[in-house]
């Protein structure tokens, strides 16, 4: 049985959002930027980061992880169901990402603290909240996302919304989605969701285990 608390992680939450930093915490233009994504398979969340070069768009490396879920799923706080896989999977990475884009929202969110920023403070790497749908705030002319007088992020052409996660600005958060960008998400974003949905597949076939991605068997992707 979980133990779960959702009052006590809202307040972790908003304890965590005070360690943001909103400005680039590395050097523009970045050698390299990981893309990192999610597959379900019964109780257990399969982890995926593609690391991709910035200027030329060709895959680094990939990896791979599987984590037992055993947290319900409760909206704004699905952080806590999601990193440890996102973030074994980063750390399964021989190279250290330069910016991490994760599927998830950043700074557009009730307490400012989504599963991108979540990652962004646990592994102390630069973050971007790239997200299908929208979470929270108001969406203007433009696409600025906002609470009240707050800037929570910006809304791009094919329904993609981006924010800042940790330790980058909007600016050069949109910047590298943009230029990472040949079809709806950015590539590392685009690979990591494809290599996910794969893997999902040949579990469900018996092509692959959970055990093997959990002990680090399978890392070579095919993509």
């Amino acid at each position: 049985m979980s133990t779960f608390d959702p009052k006590k992680a809202v307040k972790v939450q908003k304890i965590l959002s005070k360690k943001i930093i909103e400005k680039d915490m590395f050097i523009f233009p970045p050698r390299n930027v990981a893309g990192v994504d999610l597959a379900y398979i019964g109780d257990y969340a399969i982890g995926v980061a593609v690391l991709m070069d910035f200027d030329g768009l060709h895959i680094i490396e990939t990896a791979v992880s599987a984590h037992k879920i055993n947290i319900p799923y409760i909206p704004t706080l699905l952080a806590f169901r999601e990193i440890p896989a996102m973030a074994k999977a980063i750390k399964r990475l021989r190279t250290r990402p330069d910016v991490i884009l994760v599927d998830a929202h950043g700074k557009i969110h009730p307490r400012r603290f989504g599963a991108a920023s979540h990652l962004g403070v646990i592994l102390g790497i630069p973050t971007i909240g790239v997200a299908k749908s929208p979470l929270y705030g108001s969406i203007y002319d433009g696409g600025k996302i906002v609470d009240g007088d707050d800037l929570l992020g910006v809304k791009l052409n094919k329904n993609v919304y981006v924010s800042v996660g940790h330790m980058i600005s909007l600016d050069t958060a949109v910047k590298i989605v943009e230029k990472m960008r040949l079809y709806r998400l950015p590539e590392p974003l685009r690979r990591a969701h494809k290599a996910a949905e794969k893997i999902k597949n040949d579990v469900k076939l018996s092509r692959i285990s959970v055990e093997d991605i959990m002990g680090g068997k399978i890392s070579n992707l095919n993509l």
